[in-house]
């Protein structure tokens, strides 16, 4: 039995060795690599960012000509740089990795079964901002894996193709589909000419897609699309799409939104449509609100008062004035020996001095003390 025990101690321990050993060699190996690697690719790293350095100017013959495996061992490097420059250097590194093949192989391994494969051809060709790849791109929307699907909305954005615009809102109707704020932030970036398909979009069946086209639209500012998105605010079924339109109305900051967003403040709107209504007529910035928004103060709902009272506060010098008229109501109101201000009363107050204080914040005194 003990030397049952002997034998087993010995097989283990000769396990262990030998583990210990495959760990040292690899190790081993990869640091030779990686040495090799870095001494491949310090020329042409000189090279590149000298470059970069003189703006693409000279040398893209010298980075075309270097050998292919120096050009591996620099490349993750070249692309880092890729997706960094703009103006000149970037159009002159594009120029270089056209040259050396980096489009065809992209284009490629767009097809290939390694999903990890596919995501860096999809970031190469967005960085590459190589509209040819728009179609192909496209078709990885429906990818089976969302990280695949997430890299090629983000390198479609780069591409800024308005051709891509149908295909990435076809997207946000999937059972698993792209994230709301990164598909808004690619439609955005397709530009204006992408101002029509987002409009036509709003009247898509499903509420996140009319919130997200929305939210593309105020971020491109696209006022001409502002009595279609009042429509939406108008006569929506369903409160979100209200809310996102009430929201981008005063992003779009045209006059023309004023009334619109005035009527969404009605007393018989859902309360957070009218606190939204309130906010957005602040970014607004619309002088002539004031009145409205003054009148709010007092509004039985906390968070449509509280809208209001900040709202008159990024009005500028009106909105404060009004501001301080409310306070100084409640001041002459409290003034008489019977007078007791009610709860509204001393809501509306509250909320006018919490936004008086915040104006105060950096520019000194207003005319109230607080």
């Amino acid at each position: 039995m003990l030397g049952l025990f002997t034998v087993v101690i010995a097989i283990l321990a000769g396990i262990v060795a030998v583990t210990a050993l495959a760990i040292i060699i690899v190790r081993v190996v990869r640091g030779i690599r990686r040495r090799k690697r870095a001494a491949l690719a310090a020329g042409p790293r000189r090279a590149l960012l000298a470059f970069v350095a003189d703006n693409g100017e000279e040398g893209s013959h010298d980075l075309v000509a270097i050998p292919d495996d120096a050009w591996r061992a620099v490349e993750p490097t070249a692309l880092a740089l890729l997706g960094k420059l703009r103006g000149e250097a970037h159009l002159g590194l594009v120029s270089v990795f056209l040259r050396r093949g980096a489009a065809r192989a992209a284009l490629r391994d767009l097809r290939s079964r390694s999903r990890v494969k596919r995501a860096r051809a999809a970031q190469v060709l967005g960085d590459l901002a190589l509209r040819q790849a728009v179609p192909e791109l496209c078709r990885l929307l429906t990818d089976r894996h969302p990280e695949v699907r997430v890299v090629t909305v983000r390198a479609l954005g780069r591409i800024r193709d308005p051709a891509a615009a149908w295909r990435i809102i076809a997207s946000l109707d999937r059972p698993d589909p792209l994230p709301s704020l990164l598909a808004t932030h690619a439609l955005a970036q397709l530009g204006a000419e992408a101002e029509v398909t987002l409009s036509a979009a709003l009247d898509h069946p499903h509420a996140r897609v009319r919130v997200v086209c929305l939210d593309a639209l105020g971020l491109l500012g696209a006022t001409g699309s502002m009595p279609r998105v009042a429509r939406v605010l108008r006569d929506d079924t369903v409160l979100d799409v209200r809310v996102a339109a009430a929201v981008n109305l005063g992003r779009l900051g045209t006059r023309a939104a004023l009334e619109p967003l005035t009527l969404a403040l009605r007393s018989f709107r859902p309360a957070p449509l009218r606190a939204t209504a309130a906010r957005a007529l602040g970014v607004l910035g619309a002088p002539s609100a004031v009145p409205t928004l003054a009148e709010l103060l007092d509004d039985d709902e906390f968070q449509v008062a509280h809208e209001a009272a900040h709202a008159l506060r990024r009005l500028g010098r009106p909105g404060i004035e009004a501001l301080i008229a409310a306070v100084a109501a409640e001041r002459s109101a409290g003034a008489g020996a019977h007078a007791r201000p009610s709860a509204s009363d001393g809501a509306s107050v509250s909320h006018a001095r919490e936004a008086l204080a915040l104006s105060r914040v950096g520019s000194g005194p207003v005319g109230v003390a607080a």
